[in-house]
């Protein structure tokens, strides 16, 4: 999704890997066990530094395990960081495999597919959005360290500090990485839709393959959205958590609605003129009616026609696709609804026996 209109999809560079996915091609393991591993060692890493400086983290009293003020936005920072990575590497192999149906659909064919398929936009300028998120990240670490660590017990623990400075900028290196990727996607994606995609009205539902495309972009926002709320599980709230959260959910609506708004005007707009043409002949054939002893079957065919026709979907996706999307919007939600059960599992997480 990386090529402008004015371009030919051949003559595009070669494809853009970025650091994101970069881990997951040299690690021996999966998605999943990789992500895994990215968390251990995050998080274990904050354990290690905190334990080694005596701060507070993980208690174990009267059969019951307690998070620490500080331990508990470690983990959902480190959360934040191993959904982006694995949500978006999980995405992009699913846009890999729909290569097949992205080809039918093309005036390309193959060539064009391919570029649906690539690893990130070629002119998506990752240099500036990482220095951009390096700034961001160190104001809000700072800003939000300064506000907070007297109240968390950590002022005095330096290298604990240190670790939540490094995290949250890489998270905000993440999240303008991300912004940056999204935007260029969304704005060639559009391009090619107009220059590249093909409308066959009869075969519409081939194109739900874009509405399958646009919800899988829209599904690593929500996601991220759904563990930033799980800040508010420990009654945290501060500018930094809120606007990440807004910030995120806007994303995703955007990435489904925008991406695809542009495919439902080529629709329209091919719907429109086939109806008006079919209509003419409908017009034509009614006054042959007399004159032609075949016009009325001709007549019958065209009524058939101009009603398959007015009843072609103008959004290119399908039923499951509409009830992911929604299953997506509902996920932030999640932690709301379960706050009284993750607040007792933080709390006490469980009893033991005997």
């Amino acid at each position: 999704m990386s090529q402008s209109a004015a371009l030919e999809p051949t003559d595009a560079p070669a494809p853009l890997v970025p650091f994101e996915h970069r881990l997951y091609m040299l690690s021996p393991f999966g998605i999943l066990a990789t992500t895994a591993l990215i968390f251990v060692l995050l998080y274990g890493g904050f354990l290690l530094i905190a334990t080694l400086e005596r701060a507070p983290t993980i208690s174990f009293a009267d059969r019951h395990i307690t998070m620490s003020s500080g331990a508990w936005p470690a983990l959902v920072l480190v959360l934040l960081c191993c959904t982006a990575l694995g949500v978006q590497r999980y995405i992009r192999t699913r846009e890999l495999a729909d290569v097949e149906s992205f080809t039918a659909i093309f005036k390309s064919g193959r060539s064009t597919a391919d570029i649906m398929g690539q690893w990130a936009p070629h002119d998506a300028k990752l240099g500036r959005a990482t220095f951009a998120g390096l700034l961001l990240g160190v104001v809000a670490s700072v800003a939000i360290l300064a506000s907070q660590s007297t109240a968390s017990g950590f002022r005095s623990h330096i290298g604990t500090m240190v670790w939540f400075l490094v995290v949250i900028t890489l998270l905000m290196m993440s999240f303008t990485r991300g912004v940056e990727m999204s935007r260029k996607a969304g704005a060639s994606f559009r391009k090619l839709m107009e220059s590249e995609l093909v409308i066959d009205l009869l075969r519409v539902e081939n194109l739900a393959v874009l509405g399958r495309s646009a919800a899988r972009g829209a599904l690593i926002w929500f996601s991220v959205t759904a563990v930033v709320c799980l800040f508010f599980v420990g009654g945290g709230m501060d500018w930094f958590t809120v606007a990440l959260l807004v910030a995120c959910a806007a994303m995703g609506l955007w990435m489904f609605v925008g991406t695809l708004h542009a495919v439902h005007r080529k629709i329209h707009a091919a719907k429109t003129a086939e109806l008006e043409h079919t209509r003419r002949e409908i017009e034509q054939t009614r006054r042959q009616i007399g004159s032609d002893p075949h016009a009325a079957s001709r007549l019958q065919g065209l009524l058939a026609y101009e009603t398959r026709i007015h009843g072609v979907r103008e959004w290119p996706f399908d039923q499951s696709t509409a009830v992911r999307v929604a299953a997506y919007v509902l996920i932030p939600a999640i932690p709301w609804f379960g706050q009284a059960v993750a607040q007792y599992f933080v709390e006490h997480f469980v009893r033991f026996s005997g």
